[in-house]
């Protein structure tokens, strides 16, 4: 038996099998009403949670997989309010598959991102107006104990 033969064969089993197992898996999954649901809002629930990630990078910076990790954090819990349940592997594969038809469409490319240097500048920012804060608190604390020491030695 020579390789060539080997294929075909392999080929010809792969042809069998394929209708049969096809036809076993839409079987159970038209007897299983879950599965069926969990299909059903998978897709439109992962696009969702993939353009909520993508928004909130406008805001924070946020690095690839992390971003990713709170699109699956994002699906994990509207199924959850739904009451259906799947393994991490599914979610992540429902949100990479949105994600790249999101790309490849160009939805996502609305919003503009944060980068590391912008996230730096906000947080300095914020920090500043912190420090601005404190200031103006401590000399208003100056200027009334000021106040009270000059009416205190009338």
């Amino acid at each position: 038996m020579n390789v060539q033969n080997i294929a075909e064969l392999v080929t010809s089993l792969a042809v069998v099998c394929v209708p049969v197992v096809g036809a076993y898996v839409a079987k159970f999954l038209k007897s299983n009403k879950v599965a069926v649901t969990l299909v059903s809002v998978l897709s439109p629930l992962a696009k969702d949670a993939v353009i909520a990630a993508q928004k909130l990078g406008v805001t924070q910076y946020l690095e690839g997989e992390l971003k990713k990790s709170k699109a699956v954090q994002f699906l994990e819990d509207a199924l959850s309010k739904l009451n259906l349940k799947a393994d991490v592997d599914t979610i992540a594969n429902a949100i990479e598959t949105q994600y790249a038809a999101l790309k490849k469409d160009g939805t996502l490319d609305q919003y503009t991102q944060l980068t590391e240097e912008q996230a730096t500048a906000v947080d300095k920012a914020a920090e500043l107006k912190t420090a601005q804060d404190n200031l103006a608190a401590a000399q208003k604390a100056v200027t009334d104990a000021q106040t009270k020491v000059t009416e205190l030695s009338k």
